[in-house]
């Protein structure tokens, strides 16, 4: 009789092969595969404009919903409004009563709102459920500035609020700066003109020279020459001087005060009158 081998059941088994998704070397592959298919998807969608249509329409329906909810605009509310037209805000504004209310971008709103000339800032705001809240920071204009032959309005930064036209004309009350870079300084010249109110009263315009100092032109004509290093202390020395002199009541031609320590005097008739300081030796 033969007798039978006895081998271990391990040797018997064969090895199987592990499938595909679990080795070590797949995981990598299919994470840049899927990182490729999203690339696609995102590169086929911007192309053909696919997903912003799916998200417009998506917008459009959540904003109609709101809509059937009872978030209709009923009114817009407006601050703030003294110099801007109607007409220009409201052909900006382009809002019609029952619309959607979320129809509305405030911030789109806004962008175009501060576009129109006299609006420093605003702010757009909605109101839910039903109005639209604007509130404008208007330019204050401060003077008028000529340069050439155009006027423009001006605030106290030197911002041009508007250029010639009939709107402006309102505002020639204001004081009128002339020349180049006048703007820039305005509101430091205008402020050294108002701190002798007795003269300023008699003021006309401040003329920008070479954008370095000021003219200043009287309403009877003559013409007052500041100096470029302290304007002021040169502006309170005449205010004095003509009024221990009634130097207003004389026919001049102009007033340089240019010199520290003398004011030199210009008569119509080109005669030449050199005048020392109170204190000074001629």
């Amino acid at each position: 009789m033969r007798q039978l081998s006895v081998t271990s059941s391990n040797q018997n088994k064969r090895k199987r092969n592990s499938p595909i998704w679990k080795r070590p070397a797949f995981k990598p592959l299919l994470l840049s595969a899927c990182l490729g298919l999203i690339a696609a998807l995102i590169t086929y969608g911007a192309k053909t404009g696919w997903a912003e249509r799916a998200t417009q329409r998506m917008q459009e329906t959540t904003v109609h919903a709101t809509a059937s909810s009872g978030f209709i605009l009923n009114d817009v509310l407006v601050e703030g409004r003294i110099n801007t037209p109607l007409k220009d805000l409201r052909a900006v504004v382009n809002l019609e009563l029952d619309q959607p209310i979320f129809s509305t971008d405030p911030q789109v709103l806004r962008e175009r709102i501060e576009a129109l000339p006299w609006v420093a800032t605003a702010l757009v705001e909605r109101q839910l459920p039903d109005v639209i809240y604007i509130r404008l920071n208007e330019h204050r204009p401060m003077a008028m500035w000529q340069h050439d032959q155009t006027f423009s309005l001006i605030n106290k930064d030197g911002e041009v609020i508007l250029t010639g036209g009939d709107d402006i004309k309102v505002f020639a009350h204001l004081p009128l700066v002339v020349g180049k870079g006048a703007p820039v300084h305005a509101q430091t010249v205008l402020a050294i003109l108002r701190s002798e109110p007795e003269l300023n009263k008699k003021v006309k315009a401040a003329v920008r020279v070479s954008d370095r100092r000021w003219d200043v032109v009287m309403e009877n004509g003559f013409t007052i020459r500041l100096p470029e290093i302290n304007p002021e202390k040169a502006w309170s020395r005449l205010a004095f001087y003509a009024k221990e002199n009634e130097l207003f009541e004389k026919k001049l031609a102009s007033v340089d005060m240019r010199l520290p320590d003398r004011i030199l005097i210009k008569i119509d008739d080109l005669e030449t009158i050199r005048k020392p300081l109170p204190g000074q030796d001629t």
